[in-house]
C-alpha cells in the first residue's frame, strides 16, 4: 500500500510537460541560462570550473544561507536551512513537526503536498477554504477569511496553520490587515504558521508586499524556492527560513534520511542568484505584467469562454469556464490540436470547470493568440 496518493498534478505534467509546445499553465516564470547567471559576478566562471564535487552542508553553504539570510529583517544564516527544491522542504518540516493526531488547517485549494503529506502522517486535516467575493469597490477577490481559524481550530487547538501566499492557483493575497488577524490567531493558539512564499516578490502592487511570516511571527516558518519568482527551477535549490532553531534541528534529523544535502554546483549558482534577486524578480514582473494586460484583453473578449477574477500577484490564476463544462476534457482537446496546455482544476481538488493559467513566460502571448485562433473556429 502506498504512503501517499498519487499527486495527481505531477502525473498530469509527467504525461504533458514535455511533449506540450506551449505550456499556458506553467507555474514558474521564466528561466536564465547559467552563461547568464555567472556573468552576474566577476570570478563566478572560475569558482564553478574549481569547484569540487563533495558533499555539501545539511543546512546549506554557510555563504549561500548568508546570502538568503540578509533578505528577511533580523534574520541570521542559523535561520535558514537549505533544500533540495521546495518539495523536500515541506516534507521535511511536516515529518519533523507533526505527529499522528495533530489538528492542522491548510488553506484550500493548495498545491497537493501541503495536504497529502499531513494527511499521509495521520493529522486531522481541516481546509480552510478560499472564495470568489466583491472586493474593494466591487472588484471580484479570492478571499481567505481569518475569522474563521477560530472555528477551524477546534477544542484541542491546531499544531499547524499553513497558508500559501501569494496563492497558486488563484493569485490571491491577503492584506497586510488580513495577513497581521492570521498571525495573532496563530500567536493565540500557540500554532506555528508556515507560510509557502514561492511566489512572494510577484506581487502586481510592489506596496502590498507582505512581511515574511519569519519576520512577523516568533513561531513562524517560511518557505521559499528560486524555481518560481526566479525561474530557476533547474537548480533545484529552495529553502526554509525561521527563528525556531529547535524546528529547524528537527528539520535536520529528517534531512539526514533523505537527500543528506544539496547539490554542490545547485548552491554556487543559487548563490549568485541569491545576491542578485532583485534584479532577476523586477525581470520576471515585467514578464508578468506584460502578459497580465494581454490576458485582461482575452477574457473581457471572450467571456463567452471563460471568466476570471483577476490575480493580485504570482504568476498564476485559476479562471473557470463560462458555461461550467469539464477543463479537463477541454485541455485534453486542446493541447492535441494545438500544443496549447491548460491545467484543470481537478488537479488541485476543487471544481472542474476551473483551469490554472500561467504568464510568466515570454512566450505566453503566442501561446494565447494559439488559444484564441483556436476558439475562432
Amino acid at each position: 500500500m502506498s504512503f501517499f496518493k498519487p499527486f495527481a498534478l505531477e502525473r498530469f505534467f509527467a504525461k504533458h510537460e514535455f511533449s506540450a509546445k506551449y505550456l499556458l499553465c506553467s507555474s514558474d516564470c521564466e528561466s536564465i541560462p547559467v552563461r547568464e547567471l555567472l556573468a552576474m559576478e566577476e570570478g563566478s566562471t572560475d569558482r564553478l570550473l574549481e569547484l569540487r564535487l563533495g558533499y555539501t552542508e545539511t543546512r546549506g553553504a554557510p555563504s549561500l544561507r548568508t546570502a538568503i539570510a540578509a533578505h528577511y529583517a533580523g534574520l541570521s544564516p542559523e535561520g535558514v536551512f537549505v533544500h533540495s527544491g521546495a518539495e523536500e522542504a515541506i516534507l521535511n518540516l511536516c515529518m519533523a513537526l507533526l505527529e499522528k493526531g495533530d489538528r492542522v488547517v491548510v488553506n484550500a485549494p493548495c498545491y497537493q503536498s501541503l495536504s497529502e503529506i499531513p494527511r499521509s502522517l495521520g493529522c486531522e486535516l481541516v481546509p480552510w477554504h478560499f472564495r470568489e467575493t466583491a472586493g474593494q469597490g466591487g472588484k471580484p477577490r479570492w478571499f481567505l477569511d481569518p475569522d474563521e481559524l477560530p472555528g477551524l481550530a477546534g477544542s484541542g487547538g491546531t499544531k499547524l496553520i499553513i497558508l500559501n501566499a501569494p496563492h497558486n492557483p488563484t493569485g490571491a493575497l491577503p492584506t497586510r490587515d488580513e495577513f497581521e488577524a492570521i498571525v495573532a490567531h496563530a500567536r493565540r493558539a500557540g500554532a506555528v504558521l508556515f507560510v509557502d512564499e514561492v511566489y512572494r516578490r510577484l506581487e502586481r502592487d510592489q506596496e502590498a508586499r507582505l512581511p515574511s511570516v519569519c519576520e512577523a511571527y516568533e513561531n513562524g516558518v517560511a518557505l521559499d524556492v528560486l524555481s518560481k519568482h526566479s525561474g530557476l527551477a533547474g537548480l533545484r535549490i529552495g529553502w526554509l527560513a525561521s527563528k525556531r532553531a529547535d524546528i529547524l534541528d528537527a528539520v535536520a534529523v529528517i534531512k539526514d534520511y533523505n537527500s543528506i544535502c544539496a547539490s554542490a554546483p545547485s548552491e554556487l549558482i543559487a548563490e549568485i542568484a541569491v545576491r542578485n534577486l532583485e534584479a532577476i524578480a523586477a525581470r520576471n514582473r515585467g514578464i508578468v505584467a506584460r502578459n497580465l494586460a494581454l490576458l485582461e484583453g482575452f477574457f473581457e473578449r471572450r467571456s463567452g469562454f471563460a471568466r476570471w477574477t483577476p490575480p493580485v500577484a504570482g504568476s498564476v490564476a485559476f479562471p473557470h469556464l463560462s458555461d461550467g463544462s469539464d477543463s479537463e476534457t477541454l485541455a485534453e482537446r486542446l493541447v492535441a490540436e494545438t500544443g496549447v496546455l491548460l491545467l484543470p482544476g481537478k488537479y488541485y481538488d476543487y471544481d472542474s470547470s476551473y483551469f490554472r493559467i500561467g504568464f510568466g513566460r515570454k512566450n505566453m502571448p503566442e501561446a494565447l493568440s494559439r488559444l484564441e485562433e483556436w476558439l475562432g473556429q
